[in-house]
């Protein structure tokens, strides 16, 4: 990848996950959103962040060490930030590195230990642009994925607050470090050169071999599906995937990177994205269970209520219904939860006997999950295998009985 145009603002634009996220919070939690548009951060806030980085910090003189202050003011001039900026150097480090400290427009880079003169000039320049990524990501569209941010830190620490919340603010976070590497690669232009800093700074050593370690990373994700355990930054080997397939295959990089960094659905620790697709999924799903008209009784669309209290049959079909039940990225527990929903209308309505339980087992197979829904269902509602399997091989024909039945009916 070229470096960027100095003469055009960047914009890079956040992951989806990002505007999925902001949406939500617009619509879901207006009323917190609107005190955190009005209250972002306040002057006092400002001041408390000024004095504690006076205190534990030493203060870089822009006279005395001007070459720095060169590159970091290129750096803000390539993002379109036209702020003032200050570095510091951290007292007693733990390692090199740098960090941010965020006031609005205003720009506080801190730098731990030796970084600046343990990288090389094109390596410090993708640090500085990934530590102005954030003010980058915090300042575009009027600030909205700032409030966004700390919208989900404060329900996080509601005492109410849900696992999903904590789950949304984690992906938040890890897609937001994974956006600055990307602003770092749009001013940097080298992946190479910023897996090299990344390695540099994580490992604590002078010479890296970046593409040795990106065939170290593939070797990883080559045996299968590893998403990420980071809590606030993605590990190294994905973002080093990451900055390679922005670099040579950018068609495919977000939809790999949401692979590696959100993984399959589970049940246990869906966020509210994930609790929204299954929500989503659930609803089709019921869809797909009642669209048979034998099946819209009073007792199945009173039990559908206390799923969704404005459920209303489906007028689709029960194959366009289906469809729209993606179940390629759950894990066994949550196609568990999806085989029970099956088998609470299959059992809901005891008139209709034995004709509700044909219909799900035709629905489960149809989602991939059969075997194990006819498991459960002999579990749950006390048949023997056999007669599971009978159920099964008759159903076509079981349908199409209850629905002569239906009709001469209602003749």
């Amino acid at each position: 990848m070229e470096s960027h145009d100095d003469n055009q603002p960047l914009r890079v634009e956040p992951f989806p996950y990002h505007a999925a996220i902001r949406d939500y919070l617009k619509s879901e939690e207006s009323a917190v959103w609107d005190w955190y548009s009005s209250h972002r951060i306040r002057q006092e806030q400002a001041e408390a962040i000024r004095f504690d980085l006076l205190k534990s910090t030493y203060r870089i003189d822009r006279a005395s060490q001007a070459h720095l202050y060169a590159e970091v003011d290129e750096v803000a001039g390539a993002l379109g930030l036209d702020v003032p900026t200050t570095l510091y150097q951290a007292q007693n480090p733990e390692g090199p590195n740098a960090a941010i400290a965020y006031l609005p427009s205003e720009a506080h880079i801190v730098l731990y230990g030796a970084v600046a003169s343990k990288l090389t000039p094109v390596e410090f320049r993708g640090l500085l642009a990934h530590e102005l990524g954030h003010l980058l990501f915090y300042e575009i569209d009027e600030g909205e994925f700032l409030i966004a941010e700390q919208v989900l830190a404060a329900m996080t620490h509601d005492r109410d607050a849900a696992p999903a919340h904590a789950a949304s603010a984690r992906r938040y976070g890890l897609y937001k470090e994974l956006y600055c590497d990307r602003v770092a690669l749009e001013v940097a232009g080298s992946a190479w050169d910023l897996i090299s800093m990344m390695i540099k700074i994580a490992a604590d050593i002078d010479e890296v071999d970046p593409q040795s370690f990106a065939r170290q990373a593939a070797e990883v994700l080559g045996r299968g599906p590893v998403p990420t355990e980071g809590l606030t930054h993605p590990e190294a080997f994905i973002r080093a995937r990451a900055l390679e397939l922005w670099d040579t295959e950018p068609e495919v990089a977000d939809a790999s990177i949401a692979e590696m960094i959100e993984g399959v659905d589970a049940l246990d620790t869906l966020d509210l994205m994930g609790q929204r697709r299954v929500m989503t999924m659930t609803r089709h799903l019921l869809d797909s269970m009642l669209s048979p008209p034998w099946l819209q009784t009073d007792v199945t669309l009173a039990h559908a209520r206390l799923f969704f209290d404005d459920y209303q049959p489906p007028a689709e079909s029960s194959a366009s219904a289906i469809a729209k039940v993606n179940l390629a990225r759950a894990d066994a527990a949550l196609r568990d939860y999806f085989a029970y929903v099956l088998l609470d209308f299959a059992t809901a309505d005891r008139e209709l006997e034995e004709a509700p339980l044909a219909h799900a087992l035709g629905v489960a197979d149809t989602l991939g999950f059969e075997e194990r829904f006819r498991e459960l269902a002999a579990k749950e509602m006390r048949l023997r295998k056999k007669q599971v399997e009978k159920i099964a091989a008759e159903r076509k024909t079981i349908a199409a009985q209850v629905e002569k039945d239906a009709s001469d009916s209602d003749q």
